[in-house]
């Protein structure tokens, strides 16, 4: 479900019309949310909606589901792919550098913590 006023509608709309090109055999349809459901909330879109032999196999509701204003079109194609809507040539998921980089950095910030601070005593407060 789409609304051309939301960017994050806008983006997801480019990168399916570029999978759409991609994967010539499966059916992507563009549905402009106000003519086929009333008072749907600006919150829930994009919404995403992946049916397979009529029944439905997966479903991305809000910026968040969707992946995010920095969505890249091969995570979304790895989305798709997830939950059967095509058949994907990607190896792994592409965010998960991004999620190594995340990791990496948190293990970083641990290791450089001042070893004598307990993590018990960090939420208890000082009384003077």
């Amino acid at each position: 479900l789409f609304f051309s006023s939301i960017p994050m509608c806008l983006l997801v709309n480019e990168h399916l019309s570029l999978l759409a090109r991609k994967f010539p055999e499966v059916k992507f349809l563009k549905a402009i949310v106000n003519s086929c459901i009333q008072n749907y909330h600006d919150r829930c879109l994009p919404t995403i909606l992946v049916y397979k032999t009529g029944e439905i196999k997966g479903r991305f509701i809000g910026v968040a589901e969707c992946g995010g204003i920095y969505l890249k079109a091969e995570e979304l194609e790895w989305k798709l792919a997830e939950v059967g809507a095509i058949e994907t040539d990607l190896e792994e998921n592409p965010k998960k550098d991004i999620m190594n980089m995340m990791t990496l950095s948190l293990q970083n910030i641990s290791a450089h913590e001042d070893t004598k601070t307990k993590s018990s005593d960090v939420m208890k407060p000082h009384i003077t």
